[in-house]
């Protein structure tokens, strides 16, 4: 092999060894006094502020859902990492927003914290389906009822709305301290891990599509800091 062609060889391994991690899709430290520019909060209003360098969220006692605050993004196979404190103990859930395979945007992944617990879920169904549970819920409420459980009839329909847990294991996160938390989406596959605790493992089945938003809400309640969320575009799975 010539001389001039074993240099190109080898400078394109060392290109592929020593090439440094891929740019982020989302870098957001939250070091501006106020809200960036792109992050869209939901609920009711000033839930949301910059305090000490970190995003802060709280939920009022009287607010059933809890505010959520959103950020739009382009992926389909995506690694997300930040860190999360309860000032005050609750609810924290984290949401990956994208394509639905019945129309439209929904949420796909979501991943829940809360006193004792930590949770990987997908949502599956249609948004109309979601309405109607909604309305369904709502009359209920005002009537001082509850709406009955699914049928099997229901369960069998894929556009009848329903959130399925996919992993779940206990966890220790509403102890005052920051926790690093790591989401990996590939194809249908998930992951996610809290600080050095064995990570949950998931397989969805409407997660392997186009990305377009990642959503943080909180409720019950809670006083939660979020801070370095940072967004990669990963790997597809082999």
């Amino acid at each position: 092999m010539h001389r001039s062609l074993l240099s190109v060889v080898f400078l394109c391994a060392a290109t592929t060894v020593f090439a440094g991690p891929a740019e982020p899709l989302l870098d957001e430290t939250f070091s501006a006094p106020t809200l960036p520019a792109k992050w869209q909060p939901g609920g009711r209003p000033n839930c949301f502020s910059i305090v000490d360098g970190a995003l802060r969220g709280v939920a009022q006692p009287d607010d059933a859902h809890g505010p959520a605050i959103s950020v739009p993004i382009e992926g389909h196979n995506l690694t997300v990492q930040f860190r999360v404190k309860f000032a005050q103990p609750g609810y924290f859930l984290f949401l990956i927003d994208g394509d639905s395979q019945f129309g439209g945007q929904a949420h796909l992944l979501r991943f829940a914290l809360s006193t004792g617990t930590m949770q990987l879920a997908q949502d599956r169904g249609s948004l109309a389906s979601k309405q109607e549970q909604a309305t369904a819920r709502e009359a209920a409420q005002k009537a001082g009822t509850k709406i009955p459980p699914p049928t099997a009839e229901q369960l069998a329909d894929p556009k009848f709305y329903r959130t399925e847990s996919l992993a779940r294991q206990p966890a220790k996160p509403t102890d005052g301290e920051w926790h690093k938390v790591r989401i990996e989406l590939r194809g249908n596959e998930t992951t996610a891990q809290v600080d050095d605790l064995a990570a949950l493992h998931g397989t969805g089945t409407v997660l392997d599509v186009k990305k377009s938003r990642l959503v943080f809400l909180v409720a019950q309640s809670s006083d939660v800091r979020i801070d370095d969320v940072r967004a990669w575009e990963g790997e597809p799975k082999p």
